[in-house]
């Protein structure tokens, strides 16, 4: 007796439709997992998949669940390309249990970002009620080092900022460089430390007004460790923007409000590229233990996260929790602040800071040099 072919004659119109549905959701997860090193000025529109990759990934853990019911045996053609990108999923999801004990251990470096989005009014509370809280946060985290983006400040009199962290923090030094300032007040990006910071500048190299890369030069005990600030470039987008994105039906101009998004998306991701490539030339030439922070505005699929990740340990994989969101915002699904550190560092805790000081959570992380005698 012949054997029959793929479609059993027991297996109905409709689920070989879903299957051929299911082959089309398996090809858009493999170009999401594309987007993560294919650079996107050379196939602009692959972000867009690297973009969607949580409900591309959602549809094909629903036709996973369906095989299970129908036609077990169907499940691989689905769940091997899941597993194939095993790596990606691990830097969107931390598969542990939530750490009890967050205290900070002897000899590790604990280490801040937040994107403090100028300290402007958030759900109706002040922007001066927000800067008490961001102080107190700051003091009961304790960083060793904290990097800021979007960090607005008075240069002179008693509401400079900066000198204020400083008093109530036990930080020693700073390294701040306003992307813009006037006589009376500046924002940027600032990197505060409680070790001395000995050198520090800023990688000019493709910036984007308050979109720019800064680093200080840190020494602890005998050894010197490199800081990066990062604030890769922004969608831009505007309010109108914003509320095409959550609701696109109530959109009279559907059509025009596609295009304009999209224009800025595509012109963001190729931007965001070149500054990731400027970071990455940077660290090339660089021969101290690195960490890097900050607001990248990309996922972890996205083709600027992962160059400028390439053979560091990024801090939420190694000890993250869940689903790790930082930016709450508009869609609350993105995971777009970071830190990375060289593999010379042993990472011993990760936490997002569930409070909403900015449209960012803060995320600090515990890390150990493992040449650390002391």
């Amino acid at each position: 007796m012949a054997k029959k072919g793929f479609f059993k004659k027991d297996l109905g119109y409709f689920s070989k439709t879903v299957f051929l549905c299911n082959m089309v959701a398996v090809c858009f997860l493999l170009l999401s997992y594309a987007a993560s090193f294919i650079n996107p000025k050379a196939a602009w529109f692959l972000p867009f998949f690297g973009l969607g990759y949580l409900p591309i990934l959602i549809v094909n853990i629903g036709f996973v669940l369906y095989w299970l019911v129908r036609r077990p045996a169907y499940i691989f053609y689905t769940l091997v390309p899941i597993l194939f990108g095993w790596n990606l999923l691990t830097q969107h999801i931390g598969f542990r249990t939530k750490q009890k004990d967050i205290s900070k251990k002897e000899n590790a470096i604990r280490v801040m970002s937040f994107n403090a989005h100028l300290f402007n009014e958030v759900k109706e509370t002040s922007s001066n009620t927000i800067r008490d809280e961001v102080v107190s946060l700051i003091k009961n985290t304790d960083p060793d080092i904290l990097s800021i983006q979007e960090f607005f400040t008075k240069i002179k009199g008693t509401k400079q900022m900066s000198d204020r962290i400083l008093a109530e923090s036990g930080l020693q030094d700073y390294f701040f460089e306003p992307a813009n300032k006037s006589e009376h007040e500046g924002y940027g990006q600032i990197i505060f430390s409680k070790y001395p910071i000995i050198h520090s500048g800023t990688i000019t190299e493709s910036e984007y007004g308050i979109n720019r890369i800064t680093f200080a030069d840190i020494v602890k005990s005998s050894d010197t460790i490199r800081v990066y600030n990062v604030h890769l470039r922004s969608f831009g987008l505007q309010t109108e923007d914003k509320e095409f994105i959550q609701n696109p039906s109530n959109t009279a101009h559907e059509e025009q409000a596609t295009t304009r998004v999209g224009r800025k998306l595509k012109y963001a991701f190729e931007r965001r590229s070149q500054q990731a490539e400027a970071l990455r030339h940077h660290i090339e030439a660089t021969h101290y233990p690195i960490i890097i922070t900050g607001d990248f505005n990309d996922t972890p699929m996205s083709y600027s996260v992962n160059l400028i990740g390439k053979g560091m340990k990024n801090t939420f994989q190694e000890k993250g929790q869940g689903w790790g969101v930082t930016h709450y915002e508009m869609l609350p699904i993105f995971q777009i602040d970071y830190i990375f550190c060289s593999p010379q560092f042993q990472v011993e805790n990760y936490q997002i800071i569930k409070q909403e000081l900015s449209d960012h959570y803060p995320i600090f992380a515990d890390i150990r040099l493992v040449t650390d005698k002391h």
